[in-house]
């Protein structure tokens, strides 16, 4: 690709730095997000836009995998709410 004429050309230093920068804990998220939804390079903020939508599917699979782990514990505790309330209940 021609750099000179073209807006979304995205230099080999900037991935660089910019993997730099999403390395660090705080500022990374922060940078993701500014890259993402700021800028004219069209190229760029798609890329971060895509991290971001990949990191939420990641996150909303990770809380249904342990929402599914969980569940015989939590369904157990609800089950004993349950027996509870009817004994409490049914001394009135």
């Amino acid at each position: 690709m021609a750099k000179g004429n073209d807006k979304n050309y995205v230099s080999v230093w900037f991935w660089l730095f910019a993997m730099l920068v999403m390395a660090l804990p705080c500022i990374g998220v922060v940078m993701i997000i500014i890259w993402a939804f700021t800028g004219e390079n069209e190229s760029r903020k798609n890329y971060f836009r895509a991290l971001i939508i990949s990191f939420l599917l990641m996150a909303a699979i990770w809380i249904a995998l342990i929402m599914v782990g969980l569940s015989p514990v939590i369904m157990k505790t609800v089950q004993t709410w349950f027996q509870h309330l009817q004994k409490t209940v049914g001394h009135w």
